[in-house]
């Protein structure tokens, strides 16, 4: 596993969670959202912590992604959102995967290659409650 993935990776990960969410919750209110990412390469299971993130109201189906990052499609199918990210350099990958949202809590998963090699991460989201999000740090915003 090339040194370089593992950092991209995670920042799609990020990314990833946040779209479940702003799919999910598009022209809702401020939500609250807890996510659990565990990323598994070359059959090592590496969870990060948690994170919390504050979702905008105004979001639509875009999601937070690094600029050099491109969402090529998503698509909304009942509960399940899918979606494929194409980012170039200076970390050059792509991702797809999908969400399916069980009431207040979102599950998915996706993959991330780059040169070659993948990465899975499994994501587990749970909703905390109401938030404002122009005064919470860390809010979700576009990229």
């Amino acid at each position: 596993m090339k040194p370089r993935l593992f950092p991209a990776a995670l920042s799609l990960a990020a990314a990833a969670a946040l779209l479940g969410a702003t799919t999910a919750f598009a022209g809702a209110t401020g939500e609250e959202w807890e996510y659990t990412i565990t990323v598994d390469m070359n059959g090592m299971k590496m969870p990060m912590q948690p994170m919390k993130v504050c979702m905008e109201p105004d979001q639509g189906d875009l999601p937070p992604l690094e600029p050099n990052c491109q969402l090529k499609s998503s698509g909304v199918s009942g509960a399940t959102t899918s979606f494929h990210v194409v980012c170039g350099e200076p970390e050059p990958g792509e991702m797809k995967g999908q969400f399916t949202r069980k009431g207040d809590r979102l599950e998915g998963s996706y993959t991330f290659t780059a040169d070659g090699e993948q990465a899975t991460m499994t994501t587990v989201g749970r909703k905390l409650g109401k938030c404002d999000p122009s005064k919470e740090p860390g809010s979700a915003r576009r990229g």
